[in-house]
């Protein structure tokens, strides 16, 4: 079988056709990265970080990133702070806790550009809740969904 030219030359090539192949119904076919557009809303992908007792909690669309952190507070509540590479217009900040969701809070800045903010979840914090932030910049709105298991920064 291998002593056939045409059969030995056949199997050399038919994986770099396939490889190009992939690649080429990528390229054509593929969604293609584009601007963000005025009026739009789109999910920001959390991190890792996320889903662990880090204190903080990533997320990114693109080259659009924000941090969330734990902060510590006075009064009732969680304060959480928000940094942005961008500046932001608005953010709102809720809860969720099974079907149960708590109105939306305004986040207020904390410096003058506008790309730190802070705020406060007034509720109780179950180990099933989870926040539900959306924010605003240069009339985009960003959205996410993350567990609060980030909260609880590791000892």
């Amino acid at each position: 079988m291998f002593t056939n030219k045409h059969v030995v030359v056949a199997m050399l090539v038919a994986p770099m056709l396939a490889i190009m192949a992939w690649l080429a119904v990528d390229r054509f076919i593929g969604e293609q990265p584009h601007a963000a557009k005025a009026g739009a809303a789109y999910s920001l992908v959390a991190k890792s970080n996320c889903r662990y007792a880090s204190g903080q909690c990533d997320l990114a669309n693109g080259d659009f990133e924000i941090t969330l952190r734990s902060s510590a507070h006075s009064g009732p509540g969680q304060a959480i702070d928000l940094a942005s590479r961008f500046p932001l217009q608005r953010a709102l900040l809720a809860t969720v806790e099974g079907g149960t969701e708590t109105a939306p809070a305004a986040m207020r800045t904390s410096d003058a550009s506008a790309r730190r903010w802070s705020g406060v979840i007034n509720q109780p914090i179950g180990p099933e809740s989870r926040i539900r932030l959306a924010v605003t910049a240069l009339e985009t709105t960003y959205f996410a969904e993350v567990p609060v298991t980030f909260l609880e920064a590791s000892e």
